[in-house]
């Protein structure tokens, strides 16, 4: 089994298949905006009208990834580095997050995931 793909392999690989075909940095920002939309399009297949979207939604996310990616790399940003920062910062917001919203969040997702 080969090993889990990281962000910064990810980052260098992608990198590297997109080298001499890179957006401008506003056309990559552009393209991950258009991503996210297409992300939308399947949560309001799958929550308003009913179709499975789970192959399609993957396949959205990984692209919304690939756009991510990109605009960080266009930028000079280290993915892995953002991860480890915002995994940090979550860190320390989360106890009060969880204190003042759990209870809600709990009724949200019983209401609309029917968990």
């Amino acid at each position: 089994m080969p090993a889990p793909l990281d962000f910064a392999r990810f980052q260098h690989e992608l990198s590297a298949l997109l080298a001499g075909i890179e957006h401008p940095r506003l056309l990559a920002v552009l393209a991950l905006g258009e991503e996210v939309g297409e992300v939308q399009r399947c949560a309001l297949d799958a929550e308003g009208y009913g179709k499975d979207v789970k192959e399609a939604l993957a396949g959205e996310v990984g692209d919304v990834l690939v756009a991510l990616t990109e605009v960080a790399s266009r930028y000079g940003i280290s993915l892995a580095s953002c991860a480890e920062a915002s995994l940090a910062k979550i860190g320390r917001k989360a106890p009060a997050w969880r204190e003042e919203l759990s209870g809600r969040l709990v009724e949200l997702r019983r209401r609309y995931d029917g968990v």
